[in-house]
This record gives structure tokens, C-alpha cells and sequence, in this order.
């Protein structure tokens, strides 16, 4: 390969990488390929392009990328050019976690959070500041600070979260979803993602050594990574690369090396950089996991939403201490890219070290005439016809209420630690009951109780009278519930956690959620919806699609009658105006959407149109057809200020 060459696939992966968070190759990959071009005497630039749909910031100081070093030769070699540079036999090193997510800047004045960016290409990064703002934590205002702070740190996704979030597998690692995620040009669909943060440089503050501002940063509310360590010699960086090693599939998320640091602030300056890293820090990776072994088939798993993964079965193969059977494939499109084929010898790679990936296919060693895979043209678990979403990488089934394997994986996630948290009803138990058919849908496991007086389950193996008293006490004790776990646990397709607070704190009770999402086919509704700060469209015609089907509705129906559903707030229940049905009508002086939020934050319920149901119409200036029906119906008639006075006193 010439060096002209080296730069454009270089160039070509960066673009991947840093702008299109799509890339087609390992961290470890993109290394080899930087080391070659150092051998080779070609200069790395950081980054890429800046994205020319953001705004352009200026960094006050570049944001650099690091030096790397693979093993203690390397490390070694560092140290002793620093010792050697600064005229110094002894040094205090800083090891912090090297996370794998997406580096930023943001800045204070004053104390106020007033922007933020990505590194860019280190001299300029891409306007950020509301998509930062969305992160849960990351401060706003920072008591007691004068003058201008700049806050460095890297935004990532915990690997649980990025499960959960991947349903539809469209990202390939977390470090993607996370990246992403802040490069969104709407806030709202960051702010509906779990990103977390940690922050690791202060520039502008008066601290002498990098354990100083890591100490400052905690003092003033910043999320730091709890894994550190001051070092005095190699012996002791090792020791600590080491034990973050053999302890990293345990930290929750991703990290990929450990970075050495300078403590003394003062040796950053007389050091100084290169063009493209300093040279007061250095980046010791992690060595990638990799392993070959045979795909002996591929299999397609159905999951809560209907959506078809492919899983490639392995031969098993030991991967860095741990045995792989199986290794996520992503999706269709990952297949046809790669051309991955039954029987093929692949490269098995440990994505972060937690999540099995193939890398690349040994098509050397490729049988002739290997065929391609096909991929089903029906459901694999009930025979549906599949169906593709535009704007989606998705392919997924469209029996919805006849595809055993849906209603299966929706009845876990009903039963587990985020919905009802239901002890005793594992994934093996669910199956079991469905196979037996005592628990079909949702609704069947608080009806298990009375069915199981007319149905012998101690014939089965491991059922006995206590086991099934303990169940049935479990069950039983989880019938009250918040509003935000409620609506988490019906597998609405984009209703996360995060989501679901959201709807949560909006409506307050049930029946306010309840009674708007039935009617979001009407405007007015729906716009409400959108309203909601991390809502977007995408999630709003999800959740009418959900309320738009008569099976959904009445399985809701169903189930809410065993239930005892809690606002997020159990004080708003005293307000005057709980349960009372509102009608806004004519011109008022806060907006319709002020006025509804306000009446639904203390328990009403806000309906569109007057019935003889309605409790109040509020009326402003210029009221319509809606006052003379109240007055027909003797409906009690508030002015604004009325309604307010009532809002106050209750």
C-alpha cells in the first residue's frame, strides 16, 4: 500500500468515525493502520471535517488527540524521554480509564453553562450546548465561580443502557449510540438518550496538579471517574493498567486503554505538543480480543417489538478468558456488507471486550460455491409476513399479536427489574407458563391466582405448594405501581425509561395519559404530545399507532382493572382540582399549552370539547361555541383569574 494510499483509507475511516459514527472497522483496525502511517513518516490529522450542520466553536485551546503505547517497552520508553526532558529522576504519574464515547468541551462564564463542543478537528469542534445541556447531571449553573471555566470531559452509554437502547440494532457499538446521540440537530432526541458523562480537564481554575482537578471537579458537581491512581513509577502505571484490565467487563462501560498523565500541571507547559498529541500524556491500549473460529449457522431471534436480529452461531471459541458461542450480527444490512456466510472462518472480536462482533470474514479459506444468505421472507417464529420501515435499518415482523416469540420477550420485559420487577417470574418460568397456557398475555399473570384453583401445577416438576405461594405473594405485591414503571412496561416501541418519565411527569395520573392518548387522531392531542421536551415525532406516531389498535386497548383495559397505578407525585393527589374535567376556551393570557400543563400538574384532567361531564370551563377573551354548550348544560363557568385564585388556594 503507498503512502497516498494509507491517507485516503485513513481519511476515509475518519470520516466514518468521527462524523458518520458508522465505522467499518475496530478501534484496534484503525490503530494498526495510524502505526503504519507513523512508520511511514505520514502525519495523522485529528479528527475530520467539521459537520457543516453545526455551528463552528473556536477551542480556546486544541483538543488533541493522544500518543498511543501497546505495551511496557512502550511505556517505558515515554517515561524516560520525559525524565529526560525535564532533567528529573522522579515523576507522579495520573492513570485515569481511557472510556471509549465521544470527547467534549463545555464553558462557563460566570458560572453559567453557556456553550459546548466536540473536539472536531481539535482547533475547532461542532456547537453542541443544547445537546449537552438534555445530559442527566451535567451541571448548569456552578455556585461561587467568577470569569470564564472551560470543563473537558467524554460523554458514553453504559453498556446495559446501549441493550436496551439497540433494539433496533442501530448502532454498532456504544461509543456509536453515544456519539450519535449528541450529534443530533434536535435536542429532544438526545435528551431521550442515556448518556452519561466524565469529566477529566479544567482549564481556567488555580489547581496545580491533575489530582487537584479531578478533586475540583467533584467539589463542583461534575460526574469523575472513581477509577484512578496516583503513580510514582512504571511498576505502579502497570499495576493499575492491570487491574483495570481484568476488571473492565465489570465497570458497565466501555474502555479501551488507560491514559498516563503528568500530575504536575506546570510539567504540561514546559512539555508542551506536537502538532497532533501532547507530550505530557500518553494512551496505553488495551490489546483487542480477537479470535478465529467457524460461523456454523446463522439464526434469527424475534424480539419484544418485532424486530428480526440475526445471531451468528459459533463454534466456541475462547475470546480473552471468555468462551463465545454466538456473536451479534446487527441486522441484514451488516450481513450483505460483509458478505457473511454460513460455514465461513471468521475474526471474532469483543466489542469493548463486552459485546461478541464479527470483525471481517477469512474468505480464503471459503468453501466454492458457498452460497449466500438469504434473509427470511416470513417471521421465522410464526410465519408473518416482515416488513421495513423507512427511515429504519430494521426488519421486522408485523404479526404483532400472533408472533409467540413477541408476546413472549413482551411478557419478560413486563415481569423484569425495570417494569414490575415480579420475583419469581424468570425468563424460564415465563415460558413455561405460556407453554402450558396459563399465562398468554399480560393481563393472564394477575389472573394466575384464580386460575390455578382449578389447575394441578404441583403435577409439574419444581412446583410445590410453597414455591407457588411465594409466587402468587409476589405477584400479588406488586399490583401498585408508579405511572413512569406502568408505561414502561407495555413494550411501546421507543418508550424507555427515560421516556416514560417524561410522559409520566407530564399527565401526572393515569387516567390524564390514558384519556389524551386515546385521542391522538385529534390534533390538539397530539400536538400536546409533541409538546413534551423529548418527545419527537417518531416516538408520538409510535404511541399512537400503540393506542390506535382495539387489542392494545383492551388488554390495557384489562389490566388496569387488577392494578392500583400511582402518580409521580402522591402529594398532588389533595389538589381541588384532582380528577376534575377542565375545558379551556377563548383567548387567555398564558398559552393553551401553560394553561393545560398547569391544570394537569395539580391532578385535573384537560379534555378538548364540553360534555356533561365537565366540571369548569375556563373561559379568556372572546370564548366560543364552547361557553354557550356549558351554559346550556348549567356547567360551572371560571374566568382565568378564578381558576388561578382555585389553583392557588388548593
Amino acid at each position: 500500500m503507498t503512502n497516498q494510499e494509507l491517507r485516503q483509507k485513513i481519511e476515509y475511516h475518519n470520516l466514518l468515525y468521527y462524523q458518520k459514527n458508522k465505522p467499518e472497522i475496530t478501534d484496534a483496525e484503525y490503530d494498526i493502520l495510524k502505526q503504519k502511517a507513523v512508520e511511514l513518516g505520514e502525519e495523522i490529522e485529528v479528527g475530520s471535517e467539521l459537520d457543516s450542520r453545526f455551528g463552528k466553536v473556536k477551542h480556546s485551546e486544541p483538543m488533541l488527540s493522544l500518543g498511543n503505547a501497546y505495551n511496557e517497552q512502550d511505556i517505558e520508553k515515554f517515561i524516560t524521554k520525559v525524565k529526560k526532558l525535564l532533567n528529573v529522576s522522579k515523576l507522579e504519574i495520573m492513570c485515569e480509564p481511557k472510556v471509549d464515547g465521544l470527547s467534549f468541551s463545555a464553558v462557563y462564564e460566570d458560572g453559567r453553562f453557556i456553550k459546548a463542543a466536540t473536539r472536531g478537528d481539535g482547533d475547532y469542534g461542532e456547537d453542541i450546548t443544547k445537546n449537552i445541556a438534555t445530559i442527566k447531571d451535567f451541571p448548569q449553573v456552578l455556585s461561587g465561580i467568577k470569569d470564564r471555566l472551560e470543563v473537558r470531559g467524554e460523554a458514553y452509554i453504559r453498556n446495559d443502557d446501549f441493550l436496551k437502547l439497540n433494539e433496533n440494532n442501530d448502532f454498532a457499538n456504544p461509543r456509536n449510540a453515544a456519539a450519535g446521540s449528541l450529534r443530533q440537530l434536535d435536542p429532544n432526541i438526545t435528551a431521550n438518550m442515556p448518556l452519561k458523562y466524565f469529566a477529566y480537564s479544567l482549564l481556567g481554575g488555580e489547581e496545580k496538579t491533575q489530582d487537584e482537578v479531578l478533586n475540583r471537579l467533584e467539589g463542583l458537581g461534575f460526574c469523575v471517574n472513581k477509577h484512578r491512581f496516583l503513580a510514582k513509577s512504571v511498576d505502579e502505571m502497570l499495576q493499575f493498567y492491570n487491574g483495570i484490565y481484568n476488571c473492565r467487563c465489570n465497570l458497565g462501560f466501555d474502555v479501551d486503554g488507560i491514559v498516563y498523565k503528568m500530575n504536575d500541571l506546570k510539567l504540561h507547559s514546559k512539555l508542551g505538543s506536537t502538532n497532533r498529541a501532547p507530550k505530557w500524556a500518553i494512551a496505553h491500549k488495551f490489546p483487542a480480543a480477537y479470535g478465529k473460529t467457524k460461523l456454523e449457522k446463522i439464526l434469527i431471534q424475534v424480539g419484544r417489538t418485532g424486530v428480526l436480529t440475526p445471531i451468528a452461531k459459533l463454534t466456541p471459541i475462547n475470546v480473552g478468558g471468555v468462551i463465545i458461542s454466538r456473536a451479534s450480527l446487527h441486522n441484514y444490512e451488516e450481513i450483505k456488507r460483509k458478505d457473511i456466510r454460513e460455514g465461513d472462518i471468521v475474526v471474532v472480536a469483543r466489542a469493548g471486550d463486552v459485546i461478541p462482533h464479527i470483525v471481517e470474514v477469512d474468505k480464503d479459506s471459503r468453501l466454492p460455491n458457498a452460497p449466500k444468505f438469504i434473509f427470511p421472507e416470513v417471521c421465522p417464529e410464526c410465519g408473518s409476513r416482515i416488513e421495513k420501515v423507512d427511515g429504519e435499518t430494521a426488519i421486522r415482523c408485523s404479526g404483532e399479536f400472533t408472533c409467540k416469540a413477541q408476546i413472549i420477550e413482551k411478557l419478560k420485559h413486563f415481569v423484569s427489574q425495570e417494569a414490575f420487577a415480579i420475583i419469581g417470574l424468570a425468563d424460564k418460568q415465563i415460558e413455561f407458563f405460556y407453554d402450558i397456557g396459563l399465562i398468554q398475555q399480560i393481563p393472564d399473570i394477575f389472573t394466575l391466582e384464580e386460575k390455578l384453583k382449578e389447575f394441578d401445577l404441583e403435577a409439574y416438576n419444581g412446583w410445590g405448594k410453597q414455591s407457588i405461594a411465594n409466587l402468587l405473594n409476589s405477584i400479588n405485591s406488586r399490583k401498585t405501581i408508579s405511572l413512569d414503571r406502568f408505561i414502561s412496561s407495555l413494550s411501546i416501541r421507543f418508550i424507555a425509561q427515560g421516556t416514560a418519565k417524561l410522559l409520566a411527569k407530564h399527565y401526572v395520573f393515569f387516567e390524564n395519559w390514558q384519556n389524551s392518548m386515546m385521542k391522538l387522531q385529534c390534533y390538539e392531542s397530539f400536538s400536546e404530545l409533541m409538546s413534551i421536551d423529548g418527545i419527537g415525532e417518531k416516538t408520538a406516531e409510535s404511541i399512537r399507532s400503540f393506542f390506535s389498535n382495539q387489542q392494545n386497548v383492551n388488554m390495557l383495559n384489562n389490566l388496569v382493572s387488577h392494578l392500583n397505578i400511582l402518580p409521580v407525585d402522591n402529594n398532588k393527589r389533595s389538589s381541588a382540582l384532582s380528577g376534575k374535567i377542565i375545558v379551556f376556551t377563548g383567548t387567555l393570557k398564558m398559552s393553551r399549552d401553560e394553561a393545560s400543563n398547569k391544570a394537569r400538574s395539580m391532578g385535573a384532567q384537560v379534555s378538548s370539547s364540553v360534555s356533561s361531564k365537565t366540571h369548569f370551563l375556563v373561559v379568556g377573551q372572546n370564548p366560543g361555541s364552547k361557553h354557550k354548550k356549558a351554559v346550556e348544560l348549567g356547567i360551572k363557568i371560571l374566568r382565568e383569574e378564578e381558576r388561578l385564585s382555585l389553583v392557588a388556594n388548593s
